[in-house]
């Protein structure tokens, strides 16, 4: 068990740039499962509670207020093809804070820099309107993820260079 580790490699007022390079960033993986993504989205009201359910009516909703019975909630999606996650994606972000994370996917191996394949610790996230990969605070700019081993910034900045980006910012512990 471990957690990963996120290096940002993109922030940005364009979630339609993100979503490119996010898609670039995938191209680059050895392997991926476009059903192995969901999103989450983080709700503080009624109205956006309500907002979020009406634009995407499959997701699931758990509440962290009192007895979690109330406010705030998560709303959450898994999601089986890219451009249904692209979809889900720009609804949420016009409403609030929320990401897409790929989790069933693998880095290639970097055979100069003495990396093996990288499955385990392998994810691909976009945060909307954040910084960080919790999306505990606002921001107005997204904000593309590399997650991997920690320790393998080298790796991080090896994929961002493969798809023309680099790192942007301090790393950031993972789940």
């Amino acid at each position: 068990m471990g957690n990963t580790c996120a290096w940002p490699v993109l922030r940005t007022t364009d979630l339609a740039e993100a979503w490119r390079l996010a898609e670039r960033l995938l191209s680059v993986a050895s392997w991926y499962r476009p059903d192995g993504c969901y999103l989450e989205a983080w709700a503080l009201d009624d109205d956006v509670l309500r907002r979020l359910t009406a634009d995407l009516p499959g997701a699931t909703v758990e509440m962290y207020g009192q007895g979690r019975a109330t406010l705030p909630a998560t709303a959450s999606l898994g999601v089986s093809a890219f451009a249904q996650a692209a979809e889900a994606l720009k609804a949420w972000a016009e409403i609030t804070r929320c990401y897409v994370l790929w989790h069933d996917m693998k880095w290639p191996a970097v055979a100069e820099l003495g990396l093996a394949e990288e499955y385990k610790y392998a994810e691909l996230q976009v945060a909307c309107n954040s910084h960080d990969i919790h999306c505990e605070e606002w921001a107005a700019e997204h904000t593309v993820f590399i997650h991997a081993r920690p320790g393998h910034e080298a790796r991080a900045a090896w994929l961002a260079a493969r798809v023309g980006a680099r790192i942007v910012g301090p790393s950031e512990e993972g789940w």
